[in-house]
């Protein structure tokens, strides 16, 4: 019975010593899975941060270029809206001066009449001279009047 104790209690010291081992490089294996896991998910995150940051540069410059173009459309807009200002009262003026020139020419034209009537010539003769024609020349001379 002491033999069957030894070699059973060589075969259990045996066995231990063979999980032992296996135990220890299960341990080394997991530990090494373990260290690649971290390493390739931390680089992974770098890689995520660095993708992330150069997208918000990418966003911040293009809100600053949206910003730079909003004030230069707001500077269009008054430069364009100073311009029709300007174009109205130029054409205000414009018309007023159409007008006043058109009276002054009218004006002129009935001196020019009245003044070649009282010479003597006659309504074909005036008409000629200042080229309109004969009925304007007794309109006006009986506006006139």
């Amino acid at each position: 019975m002491p033999l069957v104790l030894i070699i059973l209690g060589a075969s259990l010291i045996y066995y231990s010593y063979r999980l032992g081992i296996k135990a220890h490089y299960s341990k080394n294996i997991q530990n090494n899975k373990n260290v690649f896991k971290n390493y390739y998910t931390k680089s992974e995150l770098d890689l995520y941060k660095k993708d992330i940051d150069e997208l918000k540069e990418n966003i911040n410059y293009i809100n600053e270029s949206i910003f730079a173009l909003n004030l230069k459309i707001e500077d269009i807009q008054s430069n364009y809206n100073n311009i029709l200002s300007s174009l109205n009262n130029k054409e205000k003026i414009g018309i007023n001066d159409t007008y006043q020139n058109f009276e002054d020419k009218s004006e002129n034209l009935n001196d020019k009449i009245k003044e070649l009537y009282n010479k003597g010539l006659s309504i074909e003769e005036i008409s000629s001279t200042l080229r309109i024609g004969k009925g304007e020349v007794l309109l006006r001379l009986g506006l006139n009047k």
